[in-house]
């Protein structure tokens, strides 16, 4: 910028703005922040993201992520669907799609639903980019700032949520929503029983509250199925119903779905609208091609085998490495499992040990809804192989005897433990 000598005439530049001898000053944006905003600074979401990045750099063992195995992706047959698609529609792959999703992956949904005992019509039934967008959703049509929710916080009980605790808290606290992930829950693993999830509806239809149940791992189960989805024995339409092929398929897809009554569908599917306009076009085709040609249950079957194998391999690694004190449950599902440390151990403090030898894993204090615990953790066994497993572990059970040592000032004794029953 260049001022004239007396100062009136203004000439501005790229950067700066000048009037007589007064600079602008930088904004303050933080002063402009919305309430949300304000949250948003002062969340663990910084410190989330930074081990999200610190997951994904080269020589890094993550135990943190809550992904599938990018090794276990079929590239080739991804491939050989695009290739066929384009070949079969063109341009139409590419273009738009109508906002609730396209109708042949909604009726394929529909039929998936019906095996697992969910009744879905493929008007009830909402294509999102992947669950996460229909739990927005959902959360902006039937709830504001200061609502009350009644969701789970991470526990150590293998039947799930505490439902002999939610009619107090429906009767005291009146919530808009109850939201529950029944089925190898992140992050603990835990899968609610069938008994607990009839009672769950039950007192959710009693009070007039809404289920949102969330169930992105019911498919990846290693020997026995779970129970149906608490949808499965709704008959009055008190549950909304979110999944997702990231999990069980590929996460870059981005292609999830809502089932809901009409009335709620109808609301959402308006309110995509103004969001984002539409679901991944791409994506749900790549689906369809994937179902029509089996491959898709080909690959469930193959990830359940690969992770059940990983899930083991890391229940074994604890036994031999993990100190006295150290529990856990080891999931009949899922991607996940729930590890309970000495009451003394603080989990946060391990990452700064641990990250010196390569191994990231993610402390259970971020996965509260509120102030939690701090001697839990969640390892993720989907990502690394079997023999990274096992060194992860054995660093994770070093750094653990370390920290057990300077807190009470004795040895750890680093022997076998059982886990928690």
């Amino acid at each position: 910028p260049y001022l004239s000598e007396n100062s009136k005439t203004l000439v501005v530049g790229p950067s700066t703005w000048h009037e007589g001898t007064e600079i602008a000053q930088p904004i303050t944006w933080s002063a402009h922040f919305t309430p949300l905003g304000q949250r948003l600074q002062e969340s663990t979401a910084t410190e989330l993201l930074a081990l999200r990045q610190l997951s994904t750099q080269s020589g890094i063992t993550s135990l943190a992520m809550g992904l599938p195995d990018p090794a276990l992706i079929p590239v080739e047959r991804f491939q050989q669907a695009w290739e066929a698609i384009l070949s079969r529609i063109g341009a139409e792959a590419l273009g738009v799609s109508p906002v609730q999703g396209i109708a042949p992956l909604r009726e394929l949904l529909s039929d998936r639903l019906r095996c697992q005992g969910v009744s879905a019509n493929p008007e009830n039934v909402v294509v999102v980019n992947d669950s996460q967008q229909g739990l927005d959703l959902l959360l902006r049509l039937f709830t504001e700032p200061g609502d009350t929710v009644i969701t789970e916080a991470p526990t150590y009980y293998r039947n799930g949520m505490e439902v002999e605790r939610v009619e107090f808290l429906l009767a005291r606290y009146r919530p808009r929503l109850i939201y529950t992930g029944p089925t190898y829950q992140n992050p603990t693993g835990c899968t609610m029983s069938l008994e607990r999830r009839q009672k769950l509806l039950t007192l959710a239809q009693r009070y007039q509250v809404p289920i949102i149940e969330d169930d992105p791992f019911s498919e990846l189960y290693f020997d026995e199925p779970p129970p149906p989805p608490i949808k499965a024995l709704d008959d009055a339409g008190h549950v909304l119903y979110l999944g997702t092929f990231s999990k069980c398929l590929s996460p870059g897809l981005r292609v999830g779905w809502l089932v809901a009554p009409q009335p709620v569908a109808k609301l959402a599917t308006l309110l995509r609208r103004a969001t984002d306009l539409q679901p991944n076009t791409l994506g749900q085709h790549l689906v369809i091609e994937f179902a029509r040609r089996g491959w898709l249950d080909e690959h469930v079957a193959a990830a359940r085998a690969s992770y059940a194998n990983r899930c083991q391999a890391m229940d074994a690694a604890l036994r031999r490495h993990l100190p006295r004190g150290a529990k856990w449950h080891t999931p009949g599902g899922g991607l996940f499992l729930w590890l309970e440390l000495p009451e003394q151990v603080a989990a946060h403090e391990l990452p700064s040990e641990t990250g010196q030898q390569g191994v990231v894993f993610l402390p259970g204090r971020f996965l509260y809804p509120t102030n939690g615990r701090q001697n839990v953790c969640r390892l993720n066994f989907s990502v690394p192989d079997e023999e990274s497993i096992e060194r992860a572990v054995a660093v994770l059970g070093s750094a653990l005897c370390k920290l057990l040592c300077r807190e009470v000032g004795v040895v750890a004794e680093q022997t076998l433990v059982s886990p928690a029953v």
